[in-house]
């Protein structure tokens, strides 16, 4: 039932977003629309506005349409007055039909950017670094994940993307670890040919590395009459060493300030001064009262974190949809609609944020797809329209008609190549 009602909201939502893209831009510039659809096949539920345009919800939800009125289409077409023939799209000039097409995709990656911004408001401010305990080197200690392939890593999401980037990749990869407790930079090393994740596997565990998000080490609040209150300490104190240990996560300084049993020195940088504060030796069960953690954002740390989020995801989906057709990833990594209703509906449960995360994250793909020049998708009526702009004449109907019926074949044999996908993984 969750999988069904994530999966219904965000195609909803999805899909209404990407149309209207096309149809207020069309609108803006005046040209005439037959009819809005979300979804395909029989109406549903049907209305029109003041202007006759017609509004539908219909039964089959994989996608939806804009309409306009087509010279091709004789017998309609002859019904317009010269004044309304003016304001067809296919006589609109090349710039506003570019727009007009354009405009759907476009419109996901600005859902996308307002999604993840008001993500932003919610949670704290983005990692600063990734921890990670690391099997190969001590399963027991705990290392900053610094860079892959000299690219830095700041992120738990920066670092499976960024080994997920490397499918197909012969060579040695370089992961550069810094060790918490000695102070020092280590490098994992480890050689690889025609490099493939197992399905399930995360990027991370096939190198046996286990991360977390984890932060600069700030205290982020104190209890009232607590011990560390009474010894002077402040929010947002920021830990620079801990009996004589430099100190550069928040976990690192977690795990020391757990100690019993003896007293405990912190170094401290408040408001650009150092500061030298002891802590008395604790039981355990007891608490010093004071509490770590991150910053939350602000209005404008959450339009950066808005912005770098559907830069990262626009970025890496172009990259993951070229990997994908030029074979270096397997199409086994793509899902179809059971697959993404299963991850819409465990979302879902999982609470807003994650659905939240996950429409953005679909926004984009829908965008990023619809992108690729075949010629029933949006990319591809560009490159129709840019193709008569160059040559100065129409594309002949025949020949648009044919790439029109082999690129819906193509999509329709990817729909059921992932379709197929989603069911395997399920059985």
């Amino acid at each position: 039932m969750y999988s069904l009602i994530g999966a219904l909201t965000l195609f909803l939502i999805l899909v209404t977003f990407h149309e209207y893209g096309h149809y207020s831009v069309a609108r803006y510039f005046k040209i005439k629309i037959i009819k809005f659809s979300i979804g395909f096949g029989p109406d549903l539920y049907k209305w029109k506005n003041k202007d006759n345009i017609k509004f539908s919800l219909s039964a089959i939800p994989f996608g939806g349409y804009v309409a306009f009125h087509d010279p091709a289409d004789v017998d309609n077409y002859n019904k317009l007055n010269e004044e309304d023939k003016k304001y067809v799209l296919a006589n609109r000039p090349a710039l506003e039909r570019s727009l007009v097409v354009l405009a759907g995709p476009i419109y996901n990656f600005i859902l996308a950017f307002f999604v993840f911004t008001l993500v932003g408001l919610f949670i704290p401010k983005q990692s600063d670094m990734v921890s990670a305990q690391v099997a190969e080197i001590d399963s027991q200690k705990f290392y900053e994940v610094v860079a892959v392939n000299d690219n830095e890593i700041d992120s738990v999401q920066a670092l499976e993307v960024g080994l997920l980037d490397l499918t197909g990749y012969t060579g040695s990869i370089e992961i550069e670890l810094f060790d918490y407790k000695d102070q020092k930079q280590i490098l994992l090393t480890k050689n690889v040919a025609d490099l493939k994740f197992e399905e399930g596997e995360s990027p991370s565990q096939y190198f046996g590395i286990k991360p977390f998000a984890d932060f600069a080490p700030r205290i982020a609040a104190i209890e009232s009459e607590s011990t560390a209150e009474k010894v002077g300490f402040m929010s947002g104190d920021q830990i620079i060493q801990i009996n004589q240990e430099s100190i550069n996560s928040m976990y690192q300084a977690t795990t020391l300030l757990n100690t019993f049993g003896q007293q405990i020195v912190v170094s401290i940088e408040r408001d650009g001064r150092n500061l030298v504060i002891t802590l008395p030796s604790k039981q355990e069960g007891s608490s010093y009262g004071l509490r770590l953690g991150p910053e939350a954002n602000s209005l404008s740390s959450s339009i950066a974190f808005g912005f770098n989020q559907t830069k990262f995801w626009i970025v890496n989906t172009f990259n993951f949809l070229f990997k994908t057709l030029n074979g270096t990833m397997g199409f086994e990594n793509l899902s179809g609609p059971v697959g993404i209703a299963k991850v819409a509906g465990d979302s879902l449960v999982s609470g807003l944020i994650p659905f939240l995360l996950l429409l953005g994250i679909l926004s984009i793909s829908l965008g990023a797809f619809n992108l690729l020049p075949l010629p029933m998708l949006d990319g591809g009526q560009f490159l129709f329209i840019l193709v008569e702009t160059l040559k100065g004449s129409p594309i002949s109907l025949k020949l648009k008609a044919a790439l029109m019926n082999l690129s819906f074949l193509l999509v329709l044999t990817l729909f059921v190549f992932v379709m197929m996908n989603d069911i395997a993984r399920i059985i």
